[in-house]
């Protein structure tokens, strides 16, 4: 059978297993979000370091479109691995196991959340989270940057009015009573500046730019709602026999190379250009998670079929195969029909009206 992401119990029924149940660790919620806001942030990587078996860290991973995944290791391996991410420049650790006290001690900046972690990782850590949300450390993190901008940018200013009043003391144009209060003059306009780090800035997030090519993507989208409609009709016909394995093999072919290239194409360039336009926010957040739910269910119908190909084995597997038929098939319409309406506002009457469906 397909490989398990996690442990798996079986419910057997006069010695015969009638049903196994797969126990497996859910998304958090707002890690999405999360790991989006560091990309924006100008993180130049994101590395998942986990002591999980790698078919349990798998999914999870490319859910998040994570850089890197490193599954398997211990205390010692996380320790190497952050060795190595280290020669390439600053590491921030972000954690809350006993198991990652080490790491988070050995990073350049270790976060440790702190309301249901351990006291370990809390001691070990640079800063601690008071709430179990690994959104907050992208906050300090925006928080630190921005607070770190507006000082230097305080010093600057102090001594750059400080210096002119310094020479206009030294040729003898400023007694020193009113170079005495000059000074203070400019303490005082250096500390009201330095104290804009109270207030909420705008500018803690760095805005991406690139070549959107939203009209390419947008001229694709015709090709692949005919893919879903040949996905739907092979759904119909599927019948318990090898006939349609053919019909099958190339569904599956346009499915890597149509379908999920898109996808890819609209991440890399497209959803950051979009996220600019619309004012720097996380609009298109649940078309990522569209793009990773036909992503699985793609490849559970591509897991599916060299199992239906085995002689013998097609009657088997042919439910299976016609439920994730059925499901890969449901996603892609209302996914570009949404994706449409979002980016309507990027695109031209003309250029949106050229390539939408009649």
């Amino acid at each position: 059978m397909v490989s398990a992401a996690g442990p798996v119990g079986w419910l057997a029924v006069e010695g015969r297993a009638e049903a196994a149940f797969i126990m497996a660790d859910g998304l958090r919620e707002e890690v999405p979000r999360a790991v989006r806001a560091l990309c924006q942030l100008g993180v130049a990587l994101i590395l998942m370091l986990t002591g999980d078996r790698a078919a349990a860290a798998t999914p999870i991973a490319a859910a998040l479109r994570l850089d890197v995944m490193l599954a398997d290791r211990d205390p010692e391996g996380k320790l190497i691995a952050l060795a190595a991410e280290a020669a390439h420049g600053p590491v921030t650790m972000v954690s809350d196991g006993v198991n990652d006290a080490p790491v988070l001690a050995a990073a350049d900046v270790g976060i440790a959340m702190g309301a249901h972690g351990t006291a370990a990782a809390a001691a070990a850590g640079d800063v601690g989270l008071l709430a179990d949300r690994p959104d907050r450390a992208v906050e300090a993190i925006a928080i630190a940057r921005r607070t770190r901008r507006i000082t230097l940018q305080a010093i600057l200013l102090g001594m750059g009015l400080s210096l002119p009043a310094m020479v206009a003391a030294a040729f003898g144009w400023l007694s020193p009573l009113a170079g005495a209060l000059l000074q203070e003059a400019i303490d005082a306009a250096a500390i009201l500046y330095a104290l804009r780090a109270l207030l909420l800035g705008d500018g803690a997030v760095v805005r991406p730019s690139g070549e959107a090519g939203l009209s390419a993507r947008v001229a694709e989208h015709a090709g692949l709602r005919g893919l879903a409609e040949a996905l739907r009709g092979a759904v119909e016909t599927l019948r318990e026999g090898p006939a349609q394995l053919l019909e099958l093999r190339a569904l599956k072919r346009r499915l890597r190379e149509e379908l999920l290239p898109h996808q890819a194409a609209e991440e890399s360039a497209l959803y950051p250009n979009a996220t600019t336009r619309l004012g720097g926010q996380d609009l298109l957040g649940v078309l990522l998670r569209m793009h990773t739910e036909i992503e699985g269910l793609a490849g559970r119908f591509s897991g599916l079929l060299p199992l239906a190909e085995t002689p013998g084995d097609f009657a088997e597997v042919a439910p299976a195969l016609r439920r994730a038929l059925f499901a890969v098939a449901a996603l892609p319409a209302p996914h570009l029909t949404a994706e449409e309406g979002a980016l309507a506002g990027l695109a031209g009457p003309e250029e949106m009206a050229a390539h939408s469906p009649r």
